[in-house]
């Protein structure tokens, strides 16, 4: 019993420590947010991110960035593989931005991890960044205070199945999404503003920062596909793979196939489950050239659609070593086939006098590439293919 009540005071100190730390010069009121621009997911480095310990107590603890998970937690071996401490309290600080949202008001978004949201906490900080002809100048201008992560999300239970899974991170996943409103956000030519995120756990197991917004940004939907093939097997049956990035709030894939690259329908589906790698068999199909695409479809039904991919009548495979274009001639939209792509490459289309018209940077690791001509008058145009290596193809599209 001494033991529990210890606990509990050491829990109380710390949320006093938080919330005198935390004043702001008005009273900030929070509502739910619009926070479907995600601008940071962490993905391939930490964004300019930092932990740092701040409160200065005894409670102290910070994120680490595990480039390997592509998120911010305690966890990042071999510096943390055991248990941490508890109660603890960690902070993560992002990069200047400017303010996306209208004056007076801001929108913070983030997902989770955590072992127990209804009592684990969080806490929101907006720091405006003022240059001047004196120096720079930091103030907090907002504070959410401290807030369960039950309250403002959905958990859901989370399973561990990342690279090298460990037992200390389990328990629930969600994303917060809150409008910090107070009219110390102005908003000047010369602000910007950091976002403070505070973590208060109360039990010895690993937590996760990752996918961070601060407004609706008018981006593309939260999914990136990298790459797309299909295999066709003896048995007439096509097995179509694809890798995507940046996979949020996706509810599921539907797998579309078409005989003219132009007219498609719906052949499956397949839920959303996190991964990377995703596959569908499509059973019977006829032994003539097919073309297949993606449509991602968001929970909130929002969609988008990957690139085509050709698989010829006579051919095992989609992979394409020689560059091409389809379908053509094109409308508003061409889907490039070229062999898998490393850093660096660079794809131009060009007018027949050689004006340079559109400059496109594929994905790396991509097979396929979609491009938007739709603002392209009707003729015929060279796309040329740098691989950054030396290496260089060019072939003819037509748009209509």
């Amino acid at each position: 019993m001494k033991r529990f009540y210890f606990r509990k005071a050491k829990l109380l100190c710390l949320f006093s420590l938080i919330t005198i730390y935390t004043s702001a010069q008005t009273p900030t009121t929070v509502t739910a947010g619009s926070c479907n621009g995600v601008i940071a997911t962490f993905n391939s480095n930490d964004n300019g991110f930092n932990s740092p310990s701040i409160y200065g107590s005894i409670f102290d603890s910070s994120f680490y960035y595990n480039s390997s998970r592509g998120y911010w937690t305690d966890y990042l071996p071999p510096i943390r593989v055991t248990a941490p401490g508890f109660p603890r309290a960690q902070s993560i600080i992002s990069p200047p931005y400017p303010n996306p949202n209208p004056v007076g008001t801001f929108n913070v978004g983030f997902y989770y991890i955590v072992n127990n949201p209804v009592v684990d906490r969080f806490q929101i900080r907006i720091i405006s960044v003022t240059s001047t002809g004196q120096g720079t100048v930091t103030n907090i201008e907002a504070t959410s205070g401290v807030q369960s992560f039950a309250a403002w999300s959905t958990p859901v239970p989370y399973v561990d199945n990342g690279p090298t899974p460990t037992p200390l991170l389990n328990g629930f996943e969600g994303f917060v999404c809150m409008r910090l409103i107070d009219p110390d956000i102005t908003n000047g030519p010369n602000t910007t503003y950091r976002v403070e995120v505070a973590y208060i756990i109360n039990e010895p197991f690993f937590a996760v920062f990752d996918n961070f917004s601060i407004g609706p940004l008018n981006i593309p939907l939260p999914v990136d596909f990298i790459g797309m093939v299909a295999n066709r097997n003896v048995d007439n049956t096509v097995n179509v793979k694809w890798d995507v990035s940046d996979e949020i709030d996706v509810q599921e894939y539907q797998v579309e196939r078409s005989t003219d690259g132009r007219a498609f329908s719906a052949v499956g589906s397949v839920a959303a489950k996190g991964k990377s790698i995703y596959t569908f068999n499509n059973y019977n199909v006829p032994a003539t050239t097919v073309f297949y695409r993606l449509k991602s479809i968001d929970i909130d039904g929002r969609f988008k659609y990957s690139g085509v991919i050709k698989l010829s009548g006579n051919a095992s495979d989609s992979y394409a070593d020689k560059l091409s274009v389809y379908p053509t001639p094109a409308q508003n939209e061409i889907t490039v086939a070229h062999k898998k792509l490393t850093r660096g490459t660079k794809m131009v289309i060009t007018s027949l006098d050689g004006k340079t018209l559109k400059t496109i940077i594929p994905a790396v690791g991509a097979s396929h590439t979609r491009v938007d001509v739709s603002g392209m008058t009707p003729g015929m145009y060279f796309l040329r293919l740098d691989d950054g290596m030396g290496n260089i193809q060019t072939t003819k599209m037509l748009k209509n």
